[in-house]
């Protein structure tokens, strides 16, 4: 006859040591998978160019004479709880592009937050986004969503 005692200390043992071992992968896992890579530190200093464009329901939203299109830049990050404090570059688009420049960087994570006027409701839009790449020079357009 069985030792139901027995089998049930067998089982949180096997139990036990299930989750010990997902813990213990999933550390490694996080470990090893989420090193930066040390050729791609978001800054100045580089020789990318990222073309900001404004879109607002995916509309172009073009730098305004009087209220140019402004983007706020934060390297290596992913969000910008404070937006617009707390920038690390801030750039003021000119009339009459439809984009602005953020000329000298280095490859890596940024967060662009961007304002601008939409003249077809006379109103300021804002809003940002996340922008990862490898790409270490050259230029890459990116499109920012603002809304009222």
């Amino acid at each position: 006859m069985f030792n139901r005692h027995l089998i049930l200390k067998n089982m949180k043992e096997r139990l036990f040591l299930v989750g010990l071992g997902v813990i213990v992968l999933a550390a490694a896992l996080t470990t090893f998978s989420c090193k930066d890579d040390p050729k791609c530190n978001a800054g100045s200093g580089g020789s990318l160019t990222i073309v900001a464009k404004l879109e607002h329901h995916t509309i172009n939203i073009p730098n305004d004479s009087l209220r140019p299109d402004t983007v706020w830049v934060k390297f290596n990050a992913t969000d910008w709880a404070s937006a617009p404090s707390g920038y690390d570059m801030m750039l003021i688009g000119e009339y009459p592009e439809d984009h602005v420049h953020i000329e000298g960087l280095q490859c890596g994570q940024y967060y662009l937050y961007a304002s601008g006027w939409d003249t077809s409701i006379n109103q300021v839009v804002r809003g940002g986004i996340p922008y990862n790449t490898d790409q270490s020079s050259g230029e890459v357009i990116v499109k920012i969503p603002v809304t009222e």
